[in-house]
């Protein structure tokens, strides 16, 4: 019965000494545990942050976009503004030579008219 009680109590000192053991691990999982998950929840913030700035970077180039196809109609305008302008302009330009022409034929008719009236002086002639 001695052996008996012997045998039982090395049972019962191994068994308190891995129930130590495991309440250890229970512990170091537990940290270990613990760690990981408030790696988890940085790792979390960190990915919310950079969604929202992934957003506001569409955001902005969305907003972009939209200022360049504003900017680009704004742009076709001023271009068929200054094709229709340089159009009238070519078209003054040759109303101007137009005008002139008229205006230097006028003068030689009126200079012939003035030179047949009566009493006109007469041009002079080269010696």
């Amino acid at each position: 019965m001695l052996d008996d009680l012997d045998n039982l109590s090395a049972r019962l000192t191994k068994l308190v000494a891995l129930t130590q053991q495991l309440v250890a691990d229970q512990k170091n999982l537990q940290s270990q545990l613990a760690q990981v998950q408030s790696e988890r929840d940085a790792l979390k913030a960190k990915l919310d942050l950079e969604g929202t700035e992934a957003k506001v970077l569409h955001k902005k180039v969305d907003s972009f976009a939209s200022e360049k196809a504003s900017l680009q109609g704004s742009l076709d305008l001023f271009k068929q503004e200054h094709t229709a302008l340089q159009a009238q302009l070519e078209s003054r330009d040759q109303e101007v030579n137009t005008l002139r022409e008229a205006t230097v034929e006028a003068r030689q008719r009126i200079e012939a008219v003035l030179e047949r009236l009566p009493g006109a002086a007469q041009p002079e002639e080269p010696r």
